[in-house]
């Protein structure tokens, strides 16, 4: 026998397809909500991943920065000259071993010798005259942007005109100094040239070189995979003498006048600085110059030295997926070290 249903559980289709309706609706509702707490939850978790990879990343550098420190003030005791193997020298060495105890963290750095370096702030001279060792600096300078444009094949810009553009730019009053501030004035970003010496090597991408093509002061910055640039030979902070123990190859090359010497120079004193056996105090590579047939007269002896003060620190830390560059440029005197300038690259 069939059961009648009751009048009231009878719905019309209508009302039951505005009660799916609005059930439909809460759902979508109640998902949305649910997908912009989940995306506030993650975006939470981000902000906490990075203020913690940040501060991580902060504590790494400086806690890299202080073992350096400690290492250049250690090696200044009874310090005769600086050199690779020594501890600053090896500096990547302690910090491989802290970054085996880190828990998902690296730190990275080196110890840059800027003596080693040439320094571009010793082109120009104050006095009225010029000095010996202004000119045997400028010598070297000419030698190593001569050098630089034939390995990057730089043939219409010339390097005397460029060497003359850097002493213009640093203050220097020459013949063609108003042609280049007016080559300033006229760029499409005017800017003028400050008439001190350089406080960034990033400087030289804005000298005025005649004849110069386009890309080419970008090429002599920068260099290739294969060739280095001013970027890496050159240094803002150091006063000399130049460091003959960690002067790059590109800076040893260029140092005997004589040009069919230059090879034979630099092989000798690579293969001398090469063995930890050997003593790098005093004048050892005018001895070891002589080897191959080059006198004391035909070095710039007089603004090489192998000492150092300035020293470039660089720390790399990586945190999770952020990773935090920082340097720190110091003076070493007899008892302290003095922070000339910090930056992030």
């Amino acid at each position: 026998m069939r059961t009648s249903v009751p009048d009231s559980l009878h719905t019309p289709s209508n009302e039951r397809g505005a009660i799916i309706i609005i059930i439909l609706l809460v759902l979508a509702v109640l998902s949305f909500l649910a997908m912009e707490l989940s995306k506030e939850t993650l975006v939470d978790h981000a902000s906490s991943s990075y203020l913690k990879s940040t501060i991580a990343g902060n504590a790494l550098c400086d806690s890299g920065c202080v073992l350096a420190k400690k290492l250049l003030l250690d090696d200044k005791t009874d310090n005769k000259a600086d050199y690779k193997f020594e501890d600053w020298g090896k500096f990547d060495e302690p910090l491989e071993d802290i970054s085996e105890e880190l828990a998902g963290g690296i730190i990275k750095g080196t110890i840059v010798d800027e003596n080693g370096l040439f320094p571009i702030n010793k082109l120009t001279s104050t006095e009225s005259k010029e000095s010996n060792e202004t000119s045997a600096y400028r010598d070297i300078m000419l030698r190593l942007l001569t050098k630089l444009c034939d390995d990057l094949d730089i043939e219409d810009a010339k390097p005397e005109d460029y060497l003359e553009a850097i002493r213009i730019w640093q203050g220097e009053n020459m013949p063609d100094t108003l042609k280049h501030d007016i080559w300033y004035q006229s760029r499409q970003e005017q800017y003028k040239s400050p008439k001190k010496k350089m406080v960034s090597p990033e400087e030289l991408l804005l000298l005025y070189w005649p004849n110069a093509l386009p890309g080419d002061v970008e090429r002599l910055y920068y260099g290739t995979k294969d060739i280095k640039g001013l970027r890496d030979l050159v240094s803002v902070w150091a006063t000399g003498p130049i460091n003959v123990n960690t002067a790059p190859e590109e800076i040893l090359w260029v140092l005997p006048t004589e040009k069919n010497k230059r090879r034979a120079f630099l092989e000798v004193v690579d293969e001398y600085r090469d063995n930890e056996a050997n003593s790098f105090e005093g004048n050892w590579y005018v001895t070891v110059a002589g080897y191959v047939g080059i006198t004391q007269n035909q070095l710039p002896s007089n603004v090489l030295g192998v000492t150092s003060d300035i020293f470039r620190i660089n720390i790399t830390a990586i945190i999770g997926g952020g990773e935090k560059r920082e340097s720190t440029v110091v003076k070493r005197s007899s008892e302290k070290l003095t922070v000339i300038q910090r930056f992030t690259n």
